[in-house]
């Protein structure tokens, strides 16, 4: 069960709501430009090599981009979901309380600052 009010719970579910729709807002373009993205088809009709390699790598930074968005998409989805299951707020590993400061930091965390250290190191 959560330790926080339902006041918090409110704001931290608007807070989540609104970054889900940025990052919905950002994947779509990100897939709109990706599909109309002539520096892709560029590459393979360029033929100097820096040109070439100047597309591929923009190509993978977009790529790139796009999985971080969709990783984050996944987290603030799972977020919500503790939210209504009343988990939020609460480390999947240890089941002790995150602290509030690092919910108002990054309100998609699921494991406190102490479990999270550990998990990097792993």
């Amino acid at each position: 069960m959560s330790h926080l009010s339902q006041a918090e719970l409110d704001q931290y579910r608007q807070r989540l709501k609104a970054y889900l729709a940025e990052v919905k807002q950002e994947i779509h373009d990100r897939l709109i430009k990706e599909g109309s993205d002539e520096s892709i088809s560029l590459a393979g009709r360029v033929h100097d090599a820096q040109a070439e390699s100047m597309s591929v790598a923009m190509s993978q930074i977009n790529r790139g981009m796009l999985k971080m968005y969709l990783h984050d998409l996944k987290d603030l989805e799972m977020a919500l979901e503790r939210i209504d299951s009343g988990e939020y707020g609460i480390c999947v590993d240890c089941d002790e309380p995150i602290a509030s400061a690092r919910l108002d930091a990054y309100p998609m965390a699921k494991r406190c600052i102490n479990c999270q250290s550990l998990h990097e190191a792993s």
